[in-house]
C-alpha cells in the first residue's frame, strides 16, 4: 500500500484471508527502488500467480491490481545477468583466518550492487542450511561438527559449478596456498579473475582473532595456523590472474609481515618429513571413515580439523578457510 505519505505498507493474505500489516517501511529508504516480489522456502512446491491465471487462486483484496496488469511503463525489470563469461568476474579473498576478509566481501557487495556478486564461504553455506524460525537449542559438538561437514562438501560443489554460471563470485575462503589460488582461478576460465589480499597489521590481526573467538566460542588449532602460515604466498599477476588489490596494507607492507610469519610458523612446526608421515596417516583414516559412510572430512567447527592436509577439501590446499 503506497497510499501513505511517508510509509509504503506491506500486508499479506493466505487463502483470501487477510493477514494484516506485516511491516512498513519509509519512502525516504526506498527512494526510486522498486519492490521485488520473491518466496523463499525449502523442502515444498511454489506455483505463483502475478496475474497471468485468468482466475486467480482466491479472491484478492479490494483495490488489489495484479503485477501482470500494470503497464509496461510502470513496472521495473531486474537487472539483467552479464551475457557472456567475459562479462563475468571472480574475486578471490586471500589472508588467514579472522584477517577480515569476510567484511571486506560484504562491503564490496553492498558498494557494488549492480554486480549483483554471490559470495561463496562457509558462513554463507551455514547460514542457507540453519532453520528459520524460533531460537532452538545451541548443538552439541558432534552435531556442530557434522553440520560444518555438510557444509564443506556443499561449498566444494558449489565452487566446483560456479564456473558455469554467468555471475560474478566472490570465494571467501582462505586461499593462502599458491596451489589452491591457481587451480580455482583456472577454473573460472574467461572471467575477469582477481584476487583480494587481506593483511592487517599485526596488532589489529591479534585483535580481530580475539573478537572472532568471543563472538563464535572458537579458535583456530594451533597446528592449523601455523600450517597456513608457513605456506602463506602472496600471489603474483599472471596469465590466470589479471589483477592483485590489497585491501588493507599494500603489497610492500604486506610482504614482510607475511615473511615474518613464514619464518617463525617453520621453526615452531615438526620437521617436513614427519608433518608428511601425519598427513598420510591422516589421510588413511579419513579414506576409512569415508569407506565406513562418516562422511567427507572429521572435523572442528569451521572445517578446522587436526588436520587433513592433501585433501582436495573445499579450501583448495590444507588449512585454506574463508
Amino acid at each position: 500500500n503506497f497510499e501513505d505519505e511517508e510509509l509504503v505498507e506491506l500486508s499479506f493474505s493466505k487463502n483470501g484471508e487477510e493477514l494484516g500489516a506485516a511491516f512498513r517501511i519509509g519512502k525516504e529508504s526506498l527512494a526510486a527502488r522498486a519492490l521485488l516480489p520473491h518466496v523463499l522456502c525449502k523442502s515444498c512446491a511454489v506455483e505463483l500467480n502475478f496475474g497471468q491465471r485468468d482466475e486467480p487462486f482466491f479472491p484478492p483484496p479490494p483495490g488489489y491490481v495484479f503485477i501482470h496488469a500494470l503497464p509496461p511503463e510502470e513496472r521495473v525489470r531486474t537487472p539483467l545477468p552479464p551475457k557472456t563469461t567475459e562479462e563475468c568476474e571472480v574475486l578471490l579473498m586471500v589472508g588467514l583466518p579472522g584477517s577480515g576478509k569476510t567484511q571486506w566481501a560484504e562491503k564490496h557487495t553492498q558498494e557494488n550492487r549492480e554486480k549483483r556478486f554471490n559470495i561463496l564461504g562457509t558462513e554463507t553455506v551455514l547460514h542457507q542450511m540453519r532453520t528459520k524460525g524460533p531460537e532452538v537449542e545451541e548443538l552439541d559438538a558432534k552435531s556442530r561438527d557434522l553440520l560444518v561437514q555438510q557444509a564443506a562438501q556443499c561449498l566444494s560443489k558449489l565452487v566446483q559449478i560456479a564456473p558455469r554460471a554467468k555471475r560474478n563470485f566472490i570465494l571467501d575462503q582462505c586461499n593462502v596456498y599458491n596451489s589452491g589460488q591457481r587451480r580455482k582461478l583456472l577454473a573460472f576460465k574467461g572471467f575477469s579473475r582477481k584476487v583480494v589480499v587481506i593483511v592487517p597489521n599485526e596488532e589489529d590481526w591479534k585483535k580481530r582473532l580475539e573478537l572472532r573467538k568471543e563472538a563464535e566460542g572458537e579458535d583456530v588449532p594451533e597446528s592449523v595456523m601455523l600450517e597456513m602460515k608457513a605456506n602463506y604466498s602472496l600471489p603474483e599477476k599472471n596469465d590466470y590472474l589479471d589483477e592483485v588489490v590489497y585491501g588493507e596494507l599494500t603489497k610492500e607492507e604486506a610482504q614482510p609481515l607475511v615473511t615474518k610469519y613464514k619464518e617463525e610458523a617453520r621453526k615452531l612446526l615438526p620437521p617436513s618429513e614427519k608433518r608428511a608421515n601425519r598427513r598420510n596417516n591422516r589421510n588413511k583414516r579419513n579414506r576409512q571413515n569415508r569407506n565406513r559412510g562418516q562422511g567427507y572430512v572429521g572435523g572442528q567447527r569451521r572445517g578446522y580439523d587436526n588436520r587433513v592436509y592433501g585433501q582436495q577439501q573445499y579450501w583448495g590446499q590444507p588449512g585454506n578457510r574463508g
